[in-house]
C-alpha cells in the first residue's frame, strides 16, 4: 500500500490506535507488577460487585472473631471465679463436718468459726468482683452497679437484675458473657427439696430430715412433725399444719408421713419428743448457709438440734457446690461454642479468600502471554506507523 497519510484525521486516529495499544501494554505491565487482575473496576464490573462483597463479609467475620476473643477472656475469668467459689463451699462443709463429729474444744470451734467467717468474707469480695472496665460480673444487665450488699445482721441482699450480658458473635448467635448473681449464689435447690427443717430435738437424738416435698405449689403453711411412743414399741406421730393437728398415725419408716400433697421422710435415730418443723423453701443462697453455719457453730456440743442443723448446713453447702460445678458446666459449654464457631469463622473466611482469588487474582501465564502479544502488536504498530507516514510520490519520481 503506498498511502501518504495526509489528513490530519487519520493521523489522529491511527494515533489514537497506538495509544490504546500502549494504555494496553501499561495494563498488562501493572497487572503483573501487582499481580491482581482486577486494577480498577471498569475491568470487570461484575467481578468487581463480587469482590466487594466478599471484602464486606471478611471484615464482618473479623468483628465477630474480635468479639469472641472478647468473650472468651470474660468467660475464662468468669470460670476462675466460679471455680473458686466451688473452693469455699466445699471448704466451709469440711469445717462443718469437723465441728459435728464433737472432738473439737470450744476454742477450735471458735477457731473454725472465724475460717467460715473468712471464707464468707472472700465469697462476698468475689461475687462483687469487677472486670478490666469496671463490670461487675455478677450485676447481670447492670454492670455499674454493686450487685450485693451485706447488712448489719449479716444478711446479704442483691440489686442485680435476673438477665445476662449477651456478645455476638455469629449472623444468628448470642453468647451470654455473665451469669446473675442471683441465679448462681441465691438461687439452689434445697437439698431436702420444698422445705427448711428446724429441729427440736431431745438429748442423744440423731434424728434428722432426709425429704420433704409438697406438690401443691399454692400451699405456703408450716407442718409440724412431732414423735411420741407407741403401745406396741414403736413410734407414731403428730402432723400439724399451722399449729393445728391434721394427722396422727403411727411411723412406717417405709412409708414416711403423707399429707394430702406432703409426703416427709427422715433418717436417723428417734426419741420421744422429737419434733421437726418445716417451712416452705424451694431455693436457698449459699450466703445464709454461711451466716447460719456461723451461728450454729457457736452452739453446744451437746445440743441435738444445733448439730442437727449443722448437718443440714453440711447439706446445704454440698448442694452449692454441686449447683456451682453445674454452673461452671454451663460455662465451659460456652466456651467450647466459642471454640467451635470461631473455627467456623476461619474456614469461611479461607472459602472467601480462594472465592477472592478467582475473581481477583492474576494468572501469571496468561498475563504473560498477553503481554508479550500486545507488546508484539504496538511494535509492529509503530513501525508500520513510523514507515507510512514518511511515504511521498516525491519518493517515486
Amino acid at each position: 500500500m503506498l498511502n501518504r497519510i495526509s489528513s490530519f484525521h487519520n493521523y489522529q486516529s491511527v494515533q489514537n490506535d497506538l495509544r490504546r495499544q500502549e494504555t494496553q501494554v501499561h495494563h498488562n505491565q501493572a497487572q503483573l507488577a501487582s499481580g491482581k487482575k482486577l486494577l480498577k473496576a471498569s475491568d470487570d464490573p461484575l467481578a468487581t460487585h463480587y469482590v466487594q462483597n466478599i471484602n464486606q463479609q471478611d471484615q464482618q467475620l473479623d468483628k465477630y472473631i474480635d468479639s469472641i476473643v472478647l468473650t472468651r477472656n470474660r468467660l475464662e475469668h468468669h470460670e476462675v471465679l466460679i471455680a473458686n467459689t466451688e473452693g469455699y463451699a466445699d471448704e466451709a462443709k469440711r469445717s462443718v463436718m469437723e465441728m459435728i463429729n464433737g472432738s473439737l474444744s470450744p476454742e477450735d470451734r471458735l477457731a473454725k468459726r472465724r475460717e467460715i467467717q473468712e471464707l464468707a468474707n472472700n465469697l462476698l469480695t468475689l461475687a462483687n468482683v469487677q472486670d478490666e472496665a469496671g463490670n461487675y460480673t455478677f450485676a447481670g444487665t447492670k454492670p455499674k452497679n454493686q450487685p450485693f450488699f451485706r447488712d448489719k445482721n449479716g444478711d446479704v441482699s442483691y440489686s442485680g437484675d435476673n438477665y445476662q450480658r449477651l456478645m455476638k458473635i455469629a449472623n444468628n448467635l448470642d453468647v451470654p458473657i455473665n451469669d446473675p448473681g442471683n441465679r448462681v449464689f441465691m438461687e439452689i435447690s434445697n437439698p431436702f427439696g420444698d422445705f427448711e427443717p428446724e429441729y427440736k430435738l431431745q438429748n442423744g437424738s440423731e434424728l434428722l430430715l432426709e425429704r420433704a416435698t409438697n406438690l401443691n405449689s399454692s400451699d405456703t403453711a408450716n407442718y409440724t412433725v412431732t414423735f411420741v411412743d407407741m403401745p406396741d414399741g414403736k413410734y407414731g406421730y403428730q402432723l400439724e399444719q399451722n399449729g393445728s393437728v391434721v394427722k396422727a398415725d403411727a411411723f412406717d419408716p417405709s412409708e414416711g408421713i403423707k399429707y394430702g400433697d406432703v409426703s416427709i421422710f427422715v433418717k436417723g435415730q428417734i426419741s420421744k419428743g422429737d419434733s421437726i418443723t418445716l417451712e416452705p423453701r424451694k431455693t436457698f443462697s449459699i450466703f445464709d448457709t454461711f451466716k447460719n453455719a456461723m451461728e450454729y457453730a457457736d452452739g453446744s456440743v451437746s445440743d441435738t438440734s444445733n448439730t442437727a442443723e449443722l448437718h443440714q448446713m453440711t447439706e446445704e453447702f454440698q448442694a452449692a457446690f454441686i449447683h456451682l460445678n453445674k454452673v461452671r458446666t454451663d460455662v465451659g459449654a460456652r466456651l467450647s461454642s466459642l471454640d467451635i464457631q470461631e473455627q467456623q469463622h476461619e474456614d469461611f473466611k479461607l472459602t472467601l479468600a480462594k472465592s477472592k482469588s478467582n475473581f481477583e487474582d492474576l494468572d501469571y501465564a496468561q498475563a504473560v502471554i498477553e503481554f508479550n502479544e500486545n507488546s508484539r502488536a504496538l511494535q509492529a504498530s509503530q513501525q508500520a506507523f513510523g514507515k507510512t507516514k514518511d511515504l511521498t510520490l516525491f519518493n517515486y519520481i
